[in-house]
């Protein structure tokens, strides 16, 4: 999770490094704003632009998708399955609480619902 800053690139390493596919873009009161995906990254360097001059306002998506403190496992990870994503936000309305990530799930033996 980032506070927004005007250089992109701090963010870029923080979609790398921790292996969530994903970094949160908060407030200074963990409001959040927007995430930056792995898709995003992929989107910047194919922009052919120099990431220095970008502020993450500029490529993150705002919003994103989160669940509320409390969900069942099993929910949020047929959620991250239906959206193709690998990752949610945890959230109290707009304050973030954490990520979930689905191998995390996996690992944990949450397994998913077969749909129908």
């Amino acid at each position: 999770m980032l506070r927004k800053r005007p250089v992109c690139v701090t963010h870029c390493w923080k979609v790398t490094r921790k292996n969530l596919g994903m970094t949160v873009i908060c407030d200074d009161n963990m409001m959040i704003e927007g995430i930056f995906t792995d898709g995003d990254l992929r989107r910047v360097f194919d922009m052919g632009v120099d990431v220095r001059q970008l502020s993450i306002a500029d490529v993150m998506t705002p919003g994103g998708i989160r669940v509320r403190p409390g969900i069942l496992a099993v929910e949020a990870l047929n959620l991250m399955q239906s959206h193709h994503i690998t990752s949610v936000m945890v959230a109290d309305g707009d304050h973030l609480l954490g990520v979930l990530h689905m191998h995390d799930l996996l690992r944990a033996g949450v397994v998913l619902k077969i749909q129908g």
